[in-house]
């Protein structure tokens, strides 16, 4: 009998989130609801799991910054990808979130197709140690939320169809719950209006009305009754100290040199953590909540596209100080979808989990069943604003942070830190390092 193939859609939402769809039809009338929480299975031969065990036999722990080091890597290929593509247009993405669904689809990867996800993610061979990393990071960012310095919430839903629920591995679900804390759904996809409705809702909700209609009726029609995984990140926080309205004024942002566009530009001096790498001043603005600020990348030149790595957020990092500094910068807000995801995933060496044929994630359904499974797409949402307050984002934030205006003796100059013209940004979770947003403006909406 011929083996069907089901496809999976990865959306990636910022508000971040980032939704995975299985494809697959269901009949069934029944409404919404949650699915059982399940026990983990034991295998009765020690060391011979099923085939959807995770493939592994002994756990150790991730190094301390490794997931960092990992998520940021990935962060930078796609941004890079991104803006070379296209070095007009403005850019905005959640890493964190996209990463965090892949991580929730490598659990189910088995063979060929788990080790391309591990090499063009950066993801650790221990598949428990991995999923232990982003459980803990999660957890981390989570403890902030509950804090009264910043809105910060990172949530995962897995929406099975009920067509298929029985298939569902046991050792799968409980992988979602357990490092994921995945809520979980079976959901009638017959009815496709009413199982988009009932996510994008979802959705709604965990990003504080931020991010809308993430899925729509085709998206669940092409999933043939699969599953969508969905991770959901949102975030808003005031600077530790406010722009000053009054100081704001409509000024020339220059995308281009042929090109002048009218902004509102916020301004401040003070002390700011400053420094040049890479010929780019970069500058530290930091949060009310002192474990996230926001990074800026501005090209010293004005016609340079800021280009990022590892090698430069570190560096970055390592060497900025104290300084007297005046700041221009002008205050946005975008929502921007993030196109070819699948497509850039496929050039970074993971072609078989979009393959009908090839893909593999016998870990996450009955690998006996003739409903097989591969990603069909991933799509990514994200909104971001930035003022004189500070920043939301919807799986997506960029801020900028500024003292207010202090007396400087006449004899030291500031440095001058004027983002008239495009420029990187990065919202950081300064004691992992572990970059949540990051993007890039580089033609702001105009102020009428």
């Amino acid at each position: 009998m011929r083996k069907m193939i089901i496809p999976l859609i990865l959306f990636s939402l910022i508000a971040f989130g980032c939704v995975l769809n299985f494809d697959q039809n269901d009949t069934s009338s029944d409404a919404p609801r949650p699915l059982e929480p399940q026990v983990p299975v034991t295998p009765d031969v020690p060391g011979e799991g099923a085939e959807g065990d995770l493939p592994h036999t002994e756990s150790t722990p991730m190094e301390e910054g490794k997931f960092a080091e990992s998520s940021n890597a990935f962060a930078f290929d796609i941004y890079n990808r991104v803006a070379e593509a296209d070095q007009d247009q403005n850019v905005f993405f959640s890493p964190y979130s996209i990463y965090t669904a892949l991580g929730m689809v490598y659990g189910g990867a088995r063979r060929a197709t788990e080790e391309q996800m591990r090499k063009a993610l950066y993801f650790d061979a221990d598949q428990t140690a991995q999923h232990t990393a982003f459980m803990d990071m999660s957890k981390r960012l989570n403890e902030i939320g509950k804090r009264d310095k910043a809105q910060l919430h990172v949530a995962n839903g897995a929406f099975q169809a009920k067509m298929y629920e029985d298939l569902l591995l046991p050792e799968y679900q409980d992988l979602l719950e357990k490092y994921y804390s995945s809520e979980m759904y079976s959901l009638d996809f017959g009815k496709a209006r009413e199982t988009a409705a009932y996510i994008n809702e979802w959705v709604l909700e965990r990003t504080n009305k931020r991010i809308k209609d993430l899925v729509n009726e085709q998206h669940i029609r092409d999933s043939n009754h699969g599953m969508i995984l969905v991770n959901a990140i949102f975030f808003k926080a005031n600077w530790l100290k406010q722009f000053n309205p009054k100081s704001t004024e409509i000024m020339s942002f220059y995308p281009n040199p042929e090109k002048e566009t009218p902004v509102n530009m916020m301004y401040a001096r003070g002390t700011y953590a400053y420094t040049e790498v890479a010929d780019m001043q970069v500058i530290e603005l930091p949060y009310d909540e002192e474990e996230l600020s926001m990074l800026v990348f501005l090209p010293i030149a004005a016609d340079q596209v800021p280009k990022l790595n590892n090698d430069i957020l570190y560096e970055a990092l390592k060497t900025l100080d104290k300084q007297d500094v005046r700041l221009w910068m002008p205050s946005f807000t975008l929502e921007l979808e993030l196109d070819d995801v699948a497509q850039m995933l496929k050039h970074m060496g993971m072609e078989d989990a979009f393959d009908e044929v090839k893909a593999d994630f016998s870990g996450i359904r009955d690998p006996r069943s003739e409903a097989g499974l591969y990603i069909r797409d991933i799509l990514h949402k994200a909104f971001i604003e930035v003022n004189e307050e500070g920043t939301e984002a919807a799986a997506a934030t960029g801020v900028v942070m500024a003292t207010r205006a202090m007396a400087m003796p006449d004899e030291e100059k500031p440095i001058i830190f004027r983002a008239d013209h495009p420029f990187a940004y990065m919202i950081v979770h300064r004691p992992s390092q572990t970059i949540l947003f990051m993007g890039r403006l580089s033609d702001p909406p105009i102020v009428e």
